[in-house]
């Protein structure tokens, strides 16, 4: 049992009935999350940003999962910390050399965008559900409005100006959330396999193709629980940009 408790700080945490949890596996359950939120996001903002029609069915489903997969993306650095409410000792006295410290800044401003972009996107929902709904689900909605019944063509083309701005700004917080986290990565020189100038590109890539392959299976299994069929060129759409990030993703790795 002291062999295990002088290992711990290395290999796991020690808990009274010996257990150990590996530390590899929360740390590798970090990056396939922000992973995924840069891939979600990136589909969104194909029809958001560039205006791919085949890509609309998704993508407001896709800011959905984004927002949905930012939200949990801390819990396993926090499972991590021995002392997970010293978490935000990095926020408050930050020190400006570390990678996690400037992560903390920028993943809050990434989550507060999320936020803005996904009530613009169905904030014509909101309001349907305030007028339309009942009970404490109608209360809900009529405070998630935030006071706003407006669903006039001007205030909807409004909406729109929003959700694209907003989206223009997240292209690049996003992947540069899940960049960074390859930079990190990249630079621990004791790992041999890791330590590339590549690794941040390796990172961003795989990252949409991980979070394209998500909504791809999200997608399908909404139409079928909804019964509504399937849009077959969206479909198509998300299955070619996922063949060629991995093509690219794959050239990458070959070059490293």
């Amino acid at each position: 049992m002291e062999t295990l408790v002088h290992a711990a700080p290395f290999v796991g945490y020690v808990y009274p009935n010996e257990t150990i949890i590996p530390w590899t596996v929360l740390i590798v359950v970090y990056p396939y999350l922000t992973g995924l939120v840069a891939g979600a996001f990136t589909v969104s903002s194909m029809y958001q940003v560039f205006g791919i029609q085949r890509f609309k069915p998704v993508a407001h489903l896709a800011l959905l999962v984004s927002l949905c997969c930012m939200l949990v993306v801390p819990m396993p650095l926090l499972l991590h910390l021995g002392h997970p409410e010293r978490a935000l000792n990095s926020m408050i006295t930050p020190h400006w050399t570390s990678a996690f410290a400037v992560f903390g800044y920028a993943a809050g401003f990434y989550v507060i965008l999320l936020i803005l972009e996904t009530w613009f996107v169905y904030r014509s929902f909101i309001v349907q559900q305030a007028q339309e709904g009942k009970g404490p689900l109608r209360w809900f909605y009529q405070l998630l409005s935030l006071g706003s019944y407006d669903l006039s063509e001007k205030a909807m083309s409004y909406d729109r100006k929003w959700i694209f701005t907003l989206a223009v700004i997240g292209i690049p917080a996003a992947h540069g959330l899940h960049g960074y986290i390859g930079f990190v990565f990249g630079s621990l020189k004791a790992r041999e396999w890791w330590s590339s100038d590549l690794m941040p590109l390796v990172f961003l890539f795989s990252a949409i193709i991980s979070g394209t392959a998500l909504l791809i299976v999200i997608y399908v299994a909404s139409c079928r629980l909804r019964k509504v069929p399937v849009d077959l060129p969206c479909l198509k759409g998300m299955a070619y940009a996922l063949w060629g990030f991995m093509m690219f993703t794959l050239l990458l790795e070959g070059v490293e």
